[in-house]
């Protein structure tokens, strides 16, 4: 399936749903990717986060209704979402800076959040250093975090500020397998494509790659091992300062090299590594189309 063509069907699928319960499980089957990866992906390319568009255009559609319609401002509220007209005034408020009694009582102005539409276009303005490798089997230690893929942007970070907190990275410092994928590994794994409210966040190293000479180090104590299989990675470099290096990494990724490079996203996790004097990779397995 064509990408933008994914993309738009997911708009569709949210415009259609905007007056009733959106399913972010359902959208990402749509877009043929995890939860995770599509709020990612979505935030990089809208340049928001998957949440507030859809906040957005319900309150949009919301100011439509009140000009338009004789329908109570209760039953508005409850329409698009909202459990109390508390939270809707609160909430129309804070994106229109208006109360909604005051759409029908005076003349104001108001925002609007257009439907968002994707189309493919190359611009080439900068270059992205980046290998594709055929990588062998691996296996990672570390320390497994059940996420809600829903809320993952924002418990992400507080699992990495928590890690240096109770010692974890300490202990990683201490027992460092120099191995590729190399660095502290942030791991994004699970979400089933759709199929899973959950996923899986790991703070991990590489203890082993399935060749020769590589030595198998055990997991430490507390923490599991995880295999991954042999598999094919877009690897990028995303070298300087966090998080804008990464940000800047996925942003192309998912507007300019996926949808001009004849890979797409296989169902497997998202590595970032994290080494030494903002040296940083990202890696994402794909699977020639």
């Amino acid at each position: 399936m064509n990408w933008a063509k994914q993309l738009n069907e997911s708009i569709n699928y949210i415009e259609e749903n905007l007056a009733g319960e959106i399913s972010y499980e359902a959208i990402s089957k749509i877009a043929r990717c995890s939860v995770y990866n599509f709020q990612r992906m979505f935030s990089y390319i809208a340049d928001k986060p998957l949440s507030e568009y859809i906040r957005s255009r319900r309150l949009t559609m919301a100011a439509f209704d009140l000009l338009n319609s004789t329908e109570k401002i209760i039953d508005i509220a409850l329409k698009y979402g909202y459990e109390s007209q508390d939270a809707f005034t609160r909430a129309f408020k804070n994106f229109h800076s208006v109360l909604p009694s005051s759409v029908r009582n005076e003349i104001v102005q108001l925002k609007s959040c257009p439907r968002l539409s994707f189309q493919i276009t190359i611009k080439g303005e900068n270059h992205m250093n980046y290998q594709i490798e055929q990588w062998p089997a691996l296996k990672v230690m570390g320390v497994l975090h059940k996420v809600k893929t829903s809320t993952a942007f924002e418990v992400i970070p507080k699992i990495w500020e928590n890690a240096w907190k109770d010692g974890t990275m300490q202990r990683f410092i201490e027992n460092f397998p120099d191995y590729r994928p190399a660095g502290f590994l942030g791991i994004a794994a699970g979400g089933q494509w759709g199929n899973s409210e959950e996923m899986n966040y790991i703070i991990a190293v590489t203890s082993h790659v399935d060749v020769s000479e590589c030595k198998h180090i055990p997991a430490l104590e507390g923490m599991q091992e995880f295999s991954y299989p042999a598999a094919t990675w877009a690897i990028f470099e995303a070298n300087g300062e966090l998080p804008d290096a990464t940000q800047k990494v996925y942003k192309q990724f998912y507007t300019e090299w996926l949808p001009n490079s004849g890979y797409e996203l296989a169902d497997m996790p998202v590595i970032e590594c994290y080494m030494q004097e903002n040296r940083q990779e990202v890696w994402i397995a794909v699977i020639k189309k």
